[in-house]
């Protein structure tokens, strides 16, 4: 269950540094991401400033992306009552 926690903890982590580029290009980066597959940004692609920073946003999401399939993965594993109870129990210990 440790595993599951931390990967939440990164996972929000991430969306944490996403949201900064989502306020200040006005997209979320699912948005964003899509419109980088389809190639609609090109324009883009020299001017240095956007090229790094879209750069580093595209790696923040295909990470978030990576660390969400893992999330499923073992979420599917064990009924999401088992997670639930698991994280309270330290709570009713007190």
């Amino acid at each position: 269950m440790a595993a599951l926690h931390e990967l939440l903890k990164d996972m929000r982590r991430l969306e944490e540094q996403m949201s900064k580029f989502e306020l200040k290009y006005g997209v979320k980066s699912e948005d964003f991401y899509a419109a980088m597959m389809r190639g609609d940004l090109e324009e883009f692609d020299a001017l240095d400033e956007y090229r790094m920073e879209f750069l580093e946003w595209l790696a923040l999401y295909e990470t978030w992306l990576a660390l969400r399939e893992k999330y499923r993965r073992l979420i599917r594993r064990q009924p999401v009552a088992i997670h639930i109870k698991t994280n309270l129990e330290p709570t009713h210990a007190r």
